[in-house]
């Protein structure tokens, strides 16, 4: 293998770690050494059903086949080449060769921006434009914290995701781990492009925070907030607000973006009595915001869109993809497995891609809900 031929994909199911191995080995294929001066890298990313067995798997699969580093982590359900993994024990790899200088793993958990530039220490400089791809533990509250210092003070460009999984998460950078931060820091020579869906249609306008407190709308536009809401969302998502809270969420808009994004955070309550709003996010006082509406056909429709212009980025070809996704998306969003996936394969032409299904995802050193992150290896 190459440093520009694409990479190799596998994936398997079943609950025993050696044989799970085994079975990537053999879709792998026999592999030489890579060549001096090159590192072989396994993107891998586990079920939660498997991942107490993860350490076991990582050492018999490095035994079988000569990878040098591991990296990736951990989710409800994972993404292979062709299938999305739900409601079953299994693991998806895809295994790229790097320039050996242009490569370095955060193997230890980073939990702040410090311990970050320190584990890049003397690979990259906060000044010198790189490439992360993050793995964050769902339990470390200052992820967006972190991706804020690194947008306002380097010149680093992240993507990833927050594991998902119902008992401890793990990450996986050469060996298990958990908590804090790891993943994988490429220096600008490794060729990468990244784009991200969010599949949600903004209802008509921007609205002032009259009055908030905490994460709580007080007054909307001047008003209560409960019947200020209920003017923006329609007579019809009104007369149910317990379903108009399934498809309805609030949006932040990005300061500065000339494409009009957004952050999208769920409404968890709402009190009659007092007429009060209350939302998945500390409020800032007199800031905007936007509604937005979650449904299938929006959230296809930008992903072809989203998939039709990081395509036209790759005219020499597409080496590897690594996908994630949010929980919410997938069979969720649009109905049935393999939808989601089978769109971007479609449109990108069937190339090596694993991924995962994240509690939040990472795009341009800013923590997402509800959105599909690519990132492409050209």
């Amino acid at each position: 293998m190459s440093v520009t031929q694409p990479f190799l994909c596998a994936s398997a199911t079943g609950e025993e770690p050696r044989a799970l191995a085994a079975e990537l080995a053999e879709q792998l294929g026999e592999l030489a050494p890579a060549a001096d001066g090159r590192v072989r890298v396994g993107f891998v990313y586990v079920a939660d059903d498997i991942a107490r067995n993860a350490r076991l798997l990582l050492r018999e699969l490095g035994r079988l086949r000569p990878i040098d580093h591991f990296v990736g982590g951990m989710g409800i359900a994972v993404m292979g080449r062709q299938h999305e993994f739900y409601d079953q024990p299994a693991v998806t790899l895809m295994v790229g060769e790097f320039p050996a200088h242009s490569v370095r793993l955060i193997r230890n958990p980073v939990r702040s921006f410090e311990e970050l530039t320190r584990a890049l220490e003397g690979f990259v400089d906060p000044d010198t434009p790189a490439r992360l791809i993050l793995s964050a533990d769902p339990r470390l509250a200052d992820v967006e914290a972190i991706l804020t210092r690194i947008d306002e003070e380097t010149s680093w460009f992240a993507t990833g995701g927050i594991n998902s999984g119902e008992d401890d998460a793990v990450q996986i950078a050469d060996g298990v781990v958990s908590s804090g931060i790891t993943g994988i820091a490429l220096r600008d020579d490794v060729p990468l492009v990244a784009r991200h869906t969010q599949g949600c249609t903004p209802l008509p306008g921007q609205h002032e925070l009259t009055e908030t407190w905490r994460n709580i709308v007080v007054r909307l536009n001047g008003e209560p907030a409960l019947p200020a809401f209920r003017r923006i969302i329609g007579d019809v998502l009104s007369r149910d607000l317990e379903r108009a809270l399934r498809y309805i969420q609030i949006g932040f808009p990005i300061p500065g973006s000339d494409t009009g994004d957004y952050r999208v955070r769920n409404i968890i309550g709402i009190d009659l009595d007092q007429e009060l709003l209350a939302v998945g996010e500390p409020l800032e006082q007199g800031s905007r915001v936007l509604f937005v509406r979650r449904d299938g056909q929006s959230a296809h429709e930008d992903l072809e869109r989203m998939l039709a212009q990081i395509r036209e980025q790759c005219p020499d070809g597409i080496r590897g993809a690594v996908y994630v996704s949010c929980l919410g998306r997938g069979r969720h969003q649009f109905v049935h497995e393999d939808v989601e996936l089978g769109t971007v394969q479609r449109v990108l032409g069937d190339v090596p891609l694993v991924g995962f299904f994240a509690n939040g995802e990472i795009f341009s050193n800013r923590l997402y809900g509800y959105t599909g992150v690519l990132t492409l290896f050209t």
